[in-house]
């Protein structure tokens, strides 16, 4: 069948790794290629007090265009972050050009995080987000997307004995929305651990994987390079858990090795030297 090719919706930051920065290579090394179809180009990611953006929403119909001529066929469709509604349309339209019944369709609805939108967004994007998942296989946000996403409040879920249980209930209330996988990432335990939950709405089934909480600061990226392996690991046919406890093993070890090396978190995390744990079985040295 040859390697699997992903368009890739996202922006390119040249500082930060995240988004296509860090999409690109995990998806490489995990046997995929990836298409970018970038939104947009940023100098910095958008944590930095200063960036230089080129908004690329005017130039996304016409790569699209030029795509279709090519009749290229994708077995996976992943976005990411997306600057406003009109480039949530953008990837619809996309989704009708390509997405075939062959296609999985992984959906990363960025806009907020600590209980509240990013600046730039508002309930109107909550709205568009909530119309593209529904055409998604799989989405991943993170606690305080899950809780906007479907009207809960966000510090009553995070403060909660155990948080586990209303995050469980909003991944069962997202997945009937239409996506059959739900992880919920960034879902802070006592004692120092961070978890990720999954679900898999045909087997009515929920798992948890949960991490050493490194550091008190926020690195920027960690929700790019959890969705970029989880699009890898379904097409190569790895189970939602397994890429998820995939994810989580080199996201601990790379945020560590970045706080033992004192990088500023807006840098990102150094996952390039553990990218080794991302090839095919067979292939890891």
């Amino acid at each position: 069948m040859g390697i699997s090719k992903v368009a890739a919706i996202n922006d390119l930051s040249g500082f930060g790794k995240c988004s296509l920065t860090a999409a690109l290579p995990i998806l490489a090394a995990m046997g995929v290629q990836a298409c970018p179809l970038p939104t947009a180009a940023l100098s910095s990611q958008t944590a930095f007090p200063d960036f230089v953006c080129v908004d690329l929403s005017g130039h996304f119909d016409a790569f699209s265009r030029q795509w279709r001529g090519m009749n290229p066929v994708f077995q996976g469709i992943y976005s990411g972050f997306l600057f406003n509604e009109q480039q949530v349309a953008q990837v619809e339209q996309f989704l009708d050009l390509f997405a075939d019944n062959h296609a999985t369709v992984v959906v990363d609805p960025v806009f907020g995080d600590e209980g509240h939108y990013y600046p730039i967004f508002h309930d109107g994007m909550r709205d568009a987000l909530l119309h593209l998942i529904r055409r998604a296989d799989l989405i991943t946000p993170n606690l305080t997307e899950a809780c906007l996403l479907t009207g809960r409040s966000y510090g009553q879920v995070a403060e909660a004995e155990n948080p586990l249980d209303p995050a469980q209930e909003i991944a069962r209330t997202l997945a009937a929305l239409g996506p059959g996988q739900v992880v919920i990432t960034g879902i802070h335990l006592p004692g120092a651990q961070i978890a990720t939950l999954g679900y898999v709405a045909d087997q009515d089934r929920a798992f948890v994987v949960q991490n050493r909480r490194v550091g008190s600061g926020y690195y920027s990226g960690t929700g790019d390079i959890m969705a970029s392996i989880l699009c890898g690991s379904l097409l190569r046919g790895d189970t939602l858990e397994q890429g998820v406890r995939l994810a989580a093993a080199l996201l601990e070890q790379a945020i560590t090795k970045s706080y033992q090396d004192g990088t500023d978190p807006r840098e990102g995390i150094a996952f390039e030297p553990y990218l080794p744990l991302l090839l095919p079985r067979g292939e890891k040295q």
